[in-house]
């Protein structure tokens, strides 16, 4: 087959995208769409590699789980060792999986259009028709993570504003979280403070909120944010973020209780 080197790019630009994004859903991982972008075109260039001559499976291999590590890395950054490694791990799944459907769909139906290499696939098709695809691929990511996670659901999204700046993250809904301002009696979502970038909040606008705990008492400092979003529905009650250090493991970093906040 004839391949044309600006549709192998592109074709794997958008492929790298769909897997980048169906990983982050997996995960649960709070990433950013620009750097998801980023990665996804390092992907699609990385893909030059499908005109080498057919490299040996540890060679193949090797190549391959450099390129998912450093693709993990550029879309959802470094942050623990353990951490990184269960994602690339993820990735690499997720495009192993992808790469067998292919292949399924190549021996199945002996198709003509599309062709693989070193774990590179190639569609030999218009771009009109891959764009297709690629929104009815996305409409159906969607529709599954619609369907998967409803509103009583463990893990939400939150939005808020403060100082004219947007953060958003994931938040697990905790039903031992009872945290609440001590004079005002408004619930508190706690966020690690990873999550907020640079977010600083002048001293008149902090409040102290106590808090117990299975692993002792001790206090926090949180303030109110001017406008607060779960699932894009927009909260009207008293609600504060409490900003926490080394509290949350996991990938979830915020909990918050859904029922106390939402119903």
């Amino acid at each position: 087959m004839t391949i044309y080197v600006d549709t192998l790019i592109f074709t794997n630009i958008i492929i790298d995208y769909l897997l980048l994004i169906l990983t982050a859903k997996i995960l649960k991982i709070n990433f950013k769409y620009f750097r998801v972008v980023i990665a996804s075109v390092a992907g699609g260039f990385s893909s030059l590699i499908i005109l080498l001559p057919v490299l040996n499976f540890l060679c193949n291999l090797g190549i391959k789980t450099g390129i998912t590590a450093i693709l993990t890395f550029l879309a959802f950054g470094f942050n623990k060792f353990n951490i990184f490694f269960k994602r690339v791990f993820a990735l690499f799944l997720v495009t192993m999986g992808f790469s067998g459907i292919i292949l399924f769909l190549i021996t199945a139906f002996e198709s003509n259009f599309l062709t693989v290499n070193n774990s590179i696939i190639y569609l030999n098709i218009s771009p009109i028709l891959l764009i297709i695809f690629t929104v009815i691929a996305y409409f159906i990511l969607q529709i599954t993570e619609k369907i998967r996670f409803g509103k009583v659901d463990l893990i939400h999204k939150i939005k808020f504003i403060y100082d004219e700046t947007e953060y958003s993250f994931l938040s697990r809904y905790d039903t031992c979280c009872n945290i609440k301002e001590p004079f005002s009696g408004g619930e508190v979502i706690l966020v690690e403070k990873n999550l907020l970038d640079k977010l600083t909040v002048p001293n008149g606008k902090i409040r102290i909120i106590p808090f117990e705990s299975l692993g002792g008492d001790g206090i926090i400092q949180g303030f109110l944010p001017q406008e607060l979003y779960i699932d894009n529905n927009k909260i009207h009650r008293t609600v504060y973020i409490g900003i926490t250090e080394n509290i949350i493991k996991g990938e979830i970093n915020s909990i918050f209780n859904y029922k106390n906040i939402c119903e």
